[in-house]
């Protein structure tokens, strides 16, 4: 089985370098253009269906790949962004301003820290293998696509290979960029990495 994982397009809260979280944050001209980009590349692989998280800048990034393929995106909010609690909305120097004393911890190790209003990382888990359930549901085609967001990704994938999960998470996904994974025979494996070569070239945005 194949599983392709395409990070949402460009959002405004992305050029910013805001922490979105699971603010629904829609996205930017550029990240249509983006999302168009996106579909050609999936349509090559011909996934049977494609999963999406509730969130509408993951639901319009995956929208031109579905209408491509004719399919209808299975939305679920199981596959929403982690929750950032306070950081969300905010630039670093936003942070340094409100919160100096958590701004100097998270500057030494983001995911240690206890950040008020957060999702904790064990229902974020829990939320995580959820997800992957469904992706290798049985009854699925044998290739499906989700379109997702930047730290889920990266989480996904660390459990999907069965990394440490207490350990740092290697992976950064960029807009729209294209990974793509394989469970075959109780293998499983990363084959290819955040693939960006259909955004090369000349943007409408």
């Amino acid at each position: 089985m194949q599983i392709l994982l395409a990070r949402h397009g460009q959002t405004t809260a992305n050029a910013e370098k805001r922490f979105q979280g699971q603010i629904d944050c829609p996205l930017n001209s550029t990240g249509q253009d983006q999302a168009r980009r996106l579909a050609g590349l999936l349509a090559q692989f011909e996934p049977g269906r494609i999963f999406t998280s509730d969130l509408s800048r993951s639901i319009h990034t995956a929208r031109p790949a579905a209408e491509l393929l004719k399919l209808e995106p299975v939305v679920s909010p199981v596959f929403r962004e982690y929750s950032w609690g306070v950081l969300e909305g905010l630039t670093w120097p936003e942070i340094k301003e409100r919160y100096p004393a958590l701004f100097s911890e998270l500057r030494i190790d983001l995911r240690r820290v206890n950040i008020p209003g957060q999702e904790p990382l064990e229902s974020f888990r829990q939320r995580l293998q959820q997800g992957l359930k469904l992706l290798l549901d049985e009854g699925n085609p044998r290739t499906v696509a989700l379109v997702g967001h930047g730290r889920y990704l990266n989480a996904l994938v660390v459990e999907f290979l069965g990394l440490d999960f207490a350990g740092p998470w290697p992976f950064s996904f960029s807009s729209a960029a294209v990974t793509v994974l394989e469970a075959r025979g109780g293998r499983r494996r990363l084959i290819r990495f955040n693939e960006e070569c259909h955004l090369m070239g000349e943007t409408n945005a």
